[in-house]
């Protein structure tokens, strides 16, 4: 209990300085009002939009506004009681942040979770096969494949797979090329589009897929030349049995170590893959805000991205301990 609450206040003291350094970078933008309004607008408008998103306060201010806003605790129309996060309005169309963020978050993370789920079964996998029965011809092609899948940028993989599966080979996959998460049916009103979630999933999940073959395969090879695993071996204990009882549990703290900094990289990288598929998540909001200079939602989505971060890394860190009893020991 101790090891995870002064977890939770490491991924505080984190969170707190990403939201920091986060505010301080974007607060030397020069002049976003006068930016978003262009040069011929009047004195008047510009300056009644800096009132309206509070840029005419100096910037310390501005700080302590800013984390009062994210404070759960605060001071209400009421009185002083517990209130929604806020993250501002946008400078585009005056939005609320939190509301665009929550729109399109879901539809990230259900890629993201999508392709680290796929990377993750189908990684450890090849990974305990290839350290079971060692670098044949067959395991130097999945090497090779997965070496090269690890060096390709994301944006050249999803137009080879969006161009391959969706258009070339699309008489036979039946997948569209693009197409965003959710769908209206005429009869049963919005539903998921799951055909649409394979072709991204897939571009999403090739680069971490590559990189739980390499970890689970050289951590297993190292698990089971353990002796304990040899007095396995000679106790009779072998195949799946052997893998699954004595190997596996041993060999998956690098795995997850790799893939919690990949997951929330995901929701970061997710741009590229989102763009080429149209696929209305958090990513092309952010890429859309951007292009148009709207800092306090690009704001919001990596203040996201960093609270991810956090929750995911200590979730981990507490999967450790259930994993390897020695963690827990100390």
């Amino acid at each position: 209990m101790q090891r995870l609450l002064r977890q939770l206040a490491q991924g505080l003291g984190v969170l707190w300085g990403s939201v920091t350094l986060v505010f301080f970078l974007f607060s030397q933008v020069p002049d976003p009002a006068r930016a978003l309004a262009g040069q011929n607008e009047r004195a008047e408008a510009v300056e009644a939009f800096r009132a309206a998103h509070g840029l005419d306060l100096p910037v310390g201010e501005r700080y302590v506004r800013f984390l009062g806003a994210l404070m759960p605790w605060g001071q209400t129309a009421e009185g002083w009681g517990w209130k929604s996060p806020s993250l501002g309005a946008s400078y585009v169309g005056g939005r609320p942040v939190v509301e665009a963020l929550a729109e399109s978050l879901p539809a990230t993370l259900l890629l993201a979770t999508t392709a680290m789920g796929l990377a993750l079964l189908v990684g450890v996998a090849l990974g305990l096969w290839l350290a079971w029965r060692g670098e044949g011809a067959l395991g130097k092609w999945v090497l090779g494949v997965a070496t090269l899948g690890m060096s390709a940028p994301s944006f050249f993989v999803a137009l080879l797979v969006a161009w391959l599966f969706g258009v070339v080979w699309h008489a036979w996959t039946g997948l569209p090329a693009t197409g965003g998460w959710r769908v209206v049916d005429p009869f049963d009103g919005p539903q998921v589009a799951w055909r649409n979630l394979i072709l991204p999933a897939l571009t999403l999940g090739v680069r971490p897929l590559s990189v739980v073959i390499q970890l689970t395969k050289n951590a297993a090879s190292d698990v089971l030349a353990e002796s304990y695993v040899r007095t396995a071996r000679a106790k009779g204990v072998t195949g799946v049995r052997l893998m699954a009882r004595h190997v596996l549990r041993n060999a998956l703290n690098p795995v997850l170590t790799a893939a919690s900094g990949w997951f929330a990289g995901m929701l970061a990288g997710a741009v590229f893959v989102e763009f080429v598929f149209g696929w209305n998540g958090m990513g092309l909001l952010m890429f859309r805000a951007l292009e148009q200079g709207d800092l306090p939602v690009v704001m919001g989505g990596v203040l996201v991205i960093s609270t991810t971060f956090v929750a995911v890394n200590v979730l981990v860190d507490a999967m450790y301990g259930w994993l390897d009893p020695r963690v827990r020991l100390r």
